[in-house]
């Protein structure tokens, strides 16, 4: 039996849903899940919406006094992830890969520390916790003291292509036969004044539409901007074999990963698309698939105007001939960006895809842009059969990269 990398366990908080059967309804249906922002008072803002997840249900486990919106989704998601499978494998030989910010903190948390700080630099007042939890280090600390994982680990910072990066990471740590068993996944929650203002400075934003449904329109000539989402979305993966010894639920296989950096600009994709269509190649060509074996390709898709104008030039060089008949979409148009959660986001999409056997809508789709002349799967899902699913990220300073994912068939 080959070395092949498995998909076996997933958990999810995100702006559709946070149970598998939702999610996937809601991407089958077109559902949006972009809002009125209620994390903070939005309304001198040019930015109102967002696709927030619901936060409710993160009451039902207990935190330390001092966490976060950030920990709490972290580690609820991996609490959810992690049930009785994880004692098969020597705690050495699991490890934890997660795309993050660099800033794990809050609003809240960085008021405590200003408010407190006195001018003389005396700083008693200030609880050493939040000096803490504003880093991703403090993440790790705790997948490693509260559920005894003593493995490689890592946050991997890849700004938009972080989860993707983090996924591939554990993909390759099976492969080399370093680790047993990898958790891997991202997470983010930036709906607040401070990013929306900063994003809003670089025109990366979308301005509010009078029905805020209708804003994210990925491929669209009206597109002019992205929307903010917020999430968690966490995988285990290990190799085949070790999974069929302990009879684990098999979702998919991870079969491909590339990536590329270009170093064309901090904020613009290249112009020539070059890492975009380097990251595809190198996945395609790692998963050993021909190109007219991928049945939909997830994309980037943010619905700013250089992005999907340079990701459709790079699906174009990728594919050629192939790329007028390729299946695409952006389920962005639905859930928002999650910024560094957003590949963690579009592989689960991509699992559902396999599932289900269907290609998810680009919803809010309306005019046809010349630029973007590409079958983007408009307003309505199409059914057909899905065995491989090119998903696509691409980040701030030419960070591109895309996974494979396949239908595991023995």
């Amino acid at each position: 039996m080959s070395d092949r990398v498995v998909v076996t366990a997933l958990s999810a908080i995100t702006p559709i849903g946070s149970d598998i059967e939702t999610i996937a309804n809601n991407l089958r249906t077109g559902q949006c899940g972009i809002r009125g922002i209620t994390r903070f008072e939005a309304a001198g803002f040019p930015v109102r919406h967002a696709a927030e997840v619901d936060i409710s249900q993160l009451d039902e486990i207990a935190y330390l006094p001092k966490a976060n919106l950030q920990f709490k989704l972290f580690y609820y998601s991996l609490t959810k992830l992690l049930t009785s499978f994880t004692h098969h494998y020597s705690a050495e030989r699991v490890g934890c890969i997660i795309g993050t910010d660099p800033n794990t903190g809050t609003i809240d948390d960085w008021y405590h520390l200003f408010s407190n700080y006195t001018n003389n630099g005396d700083n008693k007042n200030i609880d050493q916790d939040y000096l803490t939890n504003i880093n991703p280090a403090w993440l790790l600390y705790h997948v490693s003291k509260d559920f005894k994982i003593n493995g490689p680990a890592f946050c991997n910072l890849g700004t938009c292509s972080a989860s993707t990066q983090a996924i591939g990471s554990a993909y390759k740590l099976l492969k080399s036969k370093e680790v047993d068993l990898v958790i891997a996944g991202g997470f983010s929650t930036k709906i607040d004044p401070i990013s929306i203002t900063r994003l809003c400075r670089l025109s990366a934003l979308e301005e509010t539409r009078s029905d805020i449904t209708d804003n994210c329109k990925p491929f669209d000539k009206e597109r002019s901007g992205f929307t903010m989402g917020e999430g968690c979305i966490l995988f285990t993966l290990e190799r085949e074999k070790d999974a069929k010894k302990r009879n684990a639920t098999i979702f998919c296989e991870v079969k491909g990963y590339g990536a590329a950096l270009d170093g064309f600009s901090m904020t613009d994709p290249h112009e020539d698309a070059l890492g975009m269509a380097f990251s595809m190649k190198r996945a395609i060509a790692d998963a050993g698939l021909d190109l007219n074996q991928i049945d939909y390709l997830n994309a980037h898709g943010t619905a700013t105007v250089k992005n999907d104008l340079n990701e459709t030039k790079a699906i174009k060089t990728v594919f050629g001939d192939y790329a007028k008949g390729l299946d695409i979409s952006s389920t962005k148009s639905m859930h928002g960006h999650l910024m560094t959660a957003t590949g963690a986001m579009e592989v689960l999409v991509s699992i559902l895809a396999i599932r289900d056997n269907f290609v998810p809508p680009t919803i809010n789709y309306k005019t046809f842009d010349k630029d973007c002349d590409l079958n983007y799967t408009p307003n309505e899902a199409k059914y057909k059969m899905v065995k491989n699913v090119l998903s696509n990220t691409f980040g701030l300073g030419g960070q591109n990269a895309s996974l494979v994912i396949s239908k595991y068939e023995e």
